[in-house]
């Protein structure tokens, strides 16, 4: 059969090509030092260019960019990909910029670039305000496929990223309703009062439809607990399924309703899934990401190609609109950046500003592409001006990709926003160490075997100890900079103290021995003693259990047992608030005294200021202490259900320790992995029965 008569063979053909090249492009622009993406871009021009030859390559026109398949195939992945591994707790503190530049900076930016264009360009006022619309909102597809390939700060990632998904909303909805009024011919205060409206609606309804779908979906993850693939399934069901709901059933932001899908996800993801599923599921997400830009860069070039071959325009005029269109955008995108970002720091006197280098990065790093094309090969056929505005949106699209985007890691670097954080530094001079003393040990064992030459055991041995001496080097060179500014030292120091103590509650948590309503309570007093050493309070505050509870709640409880104390009702839910009481301070009894024993190791090891450490390792110790008198003094008083809940800790280590024991022989091929899940029931009756 002839592949050019069967559309779908043909298209398949297709994708595979263009997945071959992404896959070579990827290779050789990572050893070119070159951002990939934008790579992808200048190859799908000269794709494009080639279909329009006599050459046979026409195979490459069947599959085209148009506005379903950008909206509904490809940006459900890149969002949610994106929010499923958004820092919930970095994004709350950039969302008031975000938000600013995202609603009224939006605004501002269509209103500038409509006005001027109207007068520059052969564009009419409703044209040049519609165009306005569409390409001023930062394109998310662009702009989380860029950052991901340059080391910024994730402060300053989670600003754009937040900003991206949120404008792009309000972008569709500016570019209907000016839409809508250019078609009506109607401008006036009813077209903004419903505009108003029509923003709270979509943006709302997304919140909600994201919410729900995501609140359902989350119920069958946890059902196939032993089953990853069934969870990645229900992944993709929850990132189409939101998009497809909001945007063509409710006429709500399916953008919103996916990002706020992935947040949902992503949470659950963290709190209920064992950590083989957690990489399981990121890494599925990050590989659909990577094919989703692939394809839709190399699409965005060879569409921008095959548009420039379409049109053939020699008139002089057209390119100037082109031209005008580009410095307009890029102007209105400077007022908006430098002129509302102060607004939104002194909104937040409280917290820490916006600085002026991630100012210019979010101001340079403002790409347009996929969303802003999509929205113009969406205007009717008999649109005035139709193919101008397309064109002006890709010369827009194509300078902001491969003028902004090839040099915005030049301007990461001359702002040194690429360079390590310095306690990223240490840890990984400090895990250098470590490592390099343990092959070491290891060895001597080795040479301990017999087996070995010693000669072979001697060139190693040299070559371990030189890149030894070079790592302590490095850690003494990191502590000699510390030195000349002192507060920074123990500052440091002191995040990475919380650093071990959070992740040490959340092995407890993947084990099975902390629940998740106490690993929150924990995880919350962490960040509030973070926020104490950013802010210079050393050592941080200590506070209480109760501190993580909300005044409201905290009302409720006290209140409720007074006035019904003898229900029954009352009585489980203090017996319950006691056993998250007693987990609390075993969980912090343990990790305080494993936390104090790390920063002791590392100080033993010299990979740490002994005057440094000493408060850190005595503030966890007296932590420690407490703990363990708290629950002496529980287990006094509350003797039944300090040994109830000990029997359940107890059952569950033995459990999990079991399960390590079958998962280890079915490795070793000493009992078949298809005995496995049978197994596993037999254990989990035995537990029930117990």
């Amino acid at each position: 059969m002839n592949s050019l008569h069967n559309p779908l063979l043909t298209a398949q053909i297709e994708i595979l090509l263009l997945l071959l090249v992404a896959c070579l492009g990827a290779v050789t622009f990572k050893r070119l030092n070159f951002p990939y993406t934008i790579g992808l871009v200048i190859i799908g021009l000269g794709l494009g260019f080639l279909t329009s030859t006599d050459l046979p390559f026409e195979t490459l026109n069947v599959l085209t960019l148009s506005p379903n398949l950008i909206l509904y195939i490809f940006v459900p992945p890149l969002v949610f990909e994106s929010a499923l591994n958004l820092d919930n707790r970095v994004l709350l503190k950039t969302l008031t910029p975000a938000l600013i530049l995202a609603g009224p900076g939006l605004l501002v930016s269509a209103l500038i670039v409509g006005g001027s264009l109207a007068w520059l360009t052969p564009l009419s006022l409703g044209g040049a305000l519609v165009f306005g619309a569409l390409i001023s909102a930062t394109d998310p597809v662009s702009v989380i496929a860029l950052f991901k390939d340059f080391g910024v700060p994730k402060r300053l990632t989670m600003l754009v990223e937040g900003e991206s998904m949120l404008n792009d909303a309000t972008a569709i909805v500016l570019f209907d309703l000016v839409l809508a009024a250019v078609a009506a011919r109607e401008f006036g205060v009813d077209t903004v009062e419903q505009a108003s409206v029509n923003v709270f609606v979509v943006l709302g309804g997304g919140l909600l439809v994201g919410t729900a779908i995501a609140t359902i979906m989350a119920y069958s993850i946890a059902q196939a607990r032993h089953n990853p693939l069934i969870q990645m399934t229900v992944t993709i069901i929850v990132a189409y399924a939101s998009f497809i709901a909001a945007d063509h059933f409710f006429h709500v932001s399916g953008v919103i309703a996916v990002m706020i899908a992935g947040i949902i996800v992503g949470l659950y993801v963290d709190q209920r899934l064992n950590p083989d599923v957690r990489r399981y599921l990121h890494e599925f997400w990050e590989y659909a990401a990577f094919i989703a830009n692939s394809l839709i860069f190399l699409l965005v070039g060879i569409t921008t190609a095959g548009f420039i071959f379409k049109l053939g325009v020699s008139d002089v005029g057209f390119w100037q609109s082109i031209g005008w269109a580009i410095v307009m955008a890029v102007l209105a995108r400077a007022v908006v950046v430098f002129g509302l970002t102060p607004v939104s720091n002194w909104l937040q006197r409280k917290t820490e500003p916006i600085g002026w280098r991630f100012q210019v990065v979010t101001f340079w790093g403002g790409l347009r592409g996929a969303v802003a094309l999509a929205l113009a090969l969406s205007l009717p056929n008999n649109f005035p001006n139709r193919e101008l505005i397309i064109a002006m949106t890709l010369g827009v699209a194509l300078f902001t990709i491969l003028v902004s985007g090839t040099t915005t890691g030049k301007v990461i670097h001359f702002l040194k926003l690429d360079e390590p954080p310095i306690l990223e530094s240490l840890g990984k001079a400090q895990a250098t160490v470590l490592a390099k003393r343990e092959v070491l040990r290891y060895l001597h064992k080795l040479d301990a075997v017999g087996l070995f030459d010693e000669a072979v055991i001697h060139t190693l041995r040299q070559d371990y100890q030189t890149a030894l001496a070079r790592a302590e080097d490095e850690v003494t060179l990191i502590w000699n900079e510390l030195k000349t500014n002192p507060g920074l030292g123990r500052q440091v120091f002191w995040l990475q103290g919380l650093e071990i103590e959070q992740q040490a509650y959340r092995d407890l948590y993947d084990q099975g021995l902390l629940s998740e309503a106490v690993l929150r309570k924990l995880n919350l007093l962490v960040e509030a003693k973070r926020d104490d050493v950013l802010a210079n309070k050393l050592p941080p505050k200590m506070p209480p259990m109760w501190a993580t509870e909300s005044p409201l709640e905290h009302f409720a409880v006290k209140h409720l047992q007074r006035f019904a104390a003898g229900r029954d009702w009352c009585r489980k839910r203090r017996r319950h608030r006691s056993m998250v009481r007693y987990e609390y301070h075993a969980a912090t009894a343990y990790v305080s005294r494993k936390v104090a024993q790390r920063i002791e190791h590392l100080e033993a090891a010299q990979a740490v200021e002994p005057i440094i450490a000493e408060d850190c390792i005595q503030f966890y110790h007296s932590k420690s202490k407490r703990a363990f008198h708290q629950l002496s003094v529980m287990g006094t008083s509350r003797h039944e259900l300090a040994i109830a809940l000990q029997t359940q800790v107890a059952n569950h280590a033995a459990h999990i320790s079991e399960e390590e024991v079958f998962e280890k022989l079915v490795s070793e091929g000493i009992i078949p992995e298809s005995a496995l899940g049978e197994i596993r029931q037999l254990v989990e009756m035995e537990s029930r029965q117990l």
